[in-house]
């Protein structure tokens, strides 16, 4: 993986364009909810293992998806870290390299749109456990070693943030992100 390039193809689809990512990677000490003996626990991405139960949602609830691969990438890469905040002043932040793809939701139609991290801006919002967090600040920096995670729902919650997971090479892949669409949309009340 190259952090000085990003690996993004654009496809048009029914006058929709899709912006997909080729490699996309978390910061190591990025914390996964891990379903473990009936409990929720939080895990580093570092310590995940094939076949772990992790938590996404399906449906507007929190459902267990399992990981189907963990891949270490070793080296420097440029990652951005994204600090955001509820109407209660609560902070989150997620850390990910600039080609990661990104779930960003929009309060006035209730849509969902992906997009590389690198494109991400300022005032974008995140679903989290919490609900919707607006992103108040974007830090770019490079840091040593990055986790690709792919997961059978598409979708993980990954520091309390939900995320892709999607590793998209093709156009056939559209239907997976239709699906992560479908199947993230949430009543009007839990956006405000």
């Amino acid at each position: 993986m190259s952090s000085s390039k990003s690996n993004t193809t654009t496809v048009n689809n029914d006058n929709d364009t899709y912006v997909f990512c080729n490699i996309f990677c978390f910061h190591e000490q990025t914390m996964i909810n891990v379903l473990e003996n009936d409990k929720i626990i939080q895990r580093q991405v570092s310590k995940l293992k094939n076949g772990d139960k992790v938590l996404t949602f399906d449906g507007g609830k929190k459902i267990v998806t399992k990981v189907l691969k963990i891949i270490e990438n070793k080296g420097s890469f440029e990652f951005f870290e994204f600090k955001c905040r509820n109407k209660d002043s609560n902070i989150k932040s997620i850390t990910v390299t600039g080609n990661h793809t990104m779930l960003i939701y929009c309060k006035k139609n209730n849509e969902i749109k992906f997009m590389p991290a690198d494109q991400v801006k300022v005032g974008d919002v995140f679903r989290t456990t919490d609900g919707m967090f607006e992103i108040f600040e974007i830090n770019k920096k490079n840091m040593n070693d990055s986790y690709e995670l792919r997961v059978e729902k598409g979708t993980v919650l990954a520091n309390d943030i939900l995320v892709s997971t999607l590793y998209l090479r093709n156009n056939e892949n559209i239907k997976e992100y239709q699906k992560i669409i479908e199947s993230t949309k949430m009543p009007v009340e839990i956006m405000n």
